[in-house]
Order: structure tokens, then sequence, then C-alpha cells
């Protein structure tokens, strides 16, 4: 059986330049005055190129390259939508030591890294604390931001010398170079939460 087959609309090097100009503008978090500042390329030039407009000179594209931390190439080659799926199964499992008032005992837990070592920008953890289970946390990069989320039961965190209590379906937002530690709460046979990181991108 024939399969009717539309033809592709054409597309030029100036539309993969807009959408992966966009892209990585959005990606990196960065309005397009922040780009121009960052490129020496006017922003109109910029809003023009994101239109898919225009006929960008090399030097242009230097700058653009240069602004967003990307190889020129990244801007020029067709943009190839990617997934890739990861099973819970195939989760690291990272061992995290506990806090004991007694410095002899020592116990560790398990945290389950949901995101793969490979991951730019963003860091996913799965906590399962059983009642008055405590770890500290590792400060982050200034600049980076971490999330919390309690899926179930309740969670005490402590951000420098400050205590949280976060409960289920809430989210705690702080930064994450400062101390930080999770605690299951008493009263609570255990709980689970997502560590979502988000790191800063590296020009």
């Amino acid at each position: 059986m024939m399969k009717n087959v539309t033809p592709e609309k054409p597309e030029s090097f100036g539309q993969y330049i807009a959408i992966h100009m966009k892209n990585f503008r959005r990606e990196y978090g960065l309005s397009q005055e922040q780009l121009s500042e960052r490129s020496g390329v006017p922003r109109s030039t910029i809003a023009s190129l994101e239109r898919g407009e225009g006929n960008p000179t090399l030097q242009v594209l230097v700058g653009i390259s240069q602004g967003l931390g990307v190889e020129m190439s990244a801007l020029l080659q067709k943009p190839t939508p990617t997934a890739t799926l990861y099973k819970k199964e195939e989760a690291v499992k990272i061992p995290k030591k506990l806090i004991y008032s007694d410095e002899n005992l020592v116990k560790f837990i398990h945290v389950l890294q949901l995101t793969p070592e490979n991951s730019r920008y963003l860091i996913l953890q799965e906590y399962t604390l059983n009642e008055n289970e405590r770890f500290p946390g590792s400060p982050h990069s200034p600049g980076t931001e971490e999330y919390f989320f309690c899926f179930s039961g309740s969670f005490e965190i402590m951000v420098e010398s400050e205590f949280f209590t976060i409960n289920e379906g809430d989210l705690l937002c702080f930064d994450g170079h400062q101390r930080h530690a999770y605690a299951c709460r008493k009263g609570f046979k255990t709980s689970k939460g997502l560590s979502i990181v988000v790191q800063v991108p590296k020009f």
C-alpha cells in the first residue's frame, strides 16, 4: 500500500538560527537585551534573527554564539528533536550518612539520583526517610537554586540556622549554596520528597 507523503516545507539556515537562538536564550534565562549585552549585537538584530529574517554576517554569528556560550555550528545545524527515557530502576543509589548525636553510631540511607550523571543544569533526587532520620545536604555553587517538594509525610529542613516544616504538597525554595539538612519529622513513620537542584549555566 502506498502512503501519501506531504512534502516538507523548505527550510533555511535563517530558520535554524532562529530556532536555536530562541531555545538557547530561554534555556539560559536570557532576555534579548541581555543577549545583546553579552554578544555586542544590537537587540533589533537579535529580534530580527529570531523571527527568521535577515542574513547575519560572520561577525554577528560569532557574537551571538559567544553571547550564548555555544559553538557557532550549534546555531547552524538542523534542529533534531531528541528525547531519552530513564527508568526508575536505572536510577543511581547514592549513600548518605545520617546525623546522630552519638558520633559512634553510623548509618547510611540511599538517595535515588533520577537524572543522569551528565545532566547539565538539573539534578533530581528522591528522598525517603524514616521517623527522626536526618542527613546533611551538599552545598552547591553560588547562584544555584534548590526546590524541595514533599510527596508524603512531613519534613523538617534546616537552611543555615532556620528550620522549615514541609508538609505533603508543600514546596520549599532556597539558594543552594547555603548549609542545609533534611529530616523526617517526629510522628511520621516515613516521609518521601523530591529535591530539584537548578545549577548555574557555565558560559
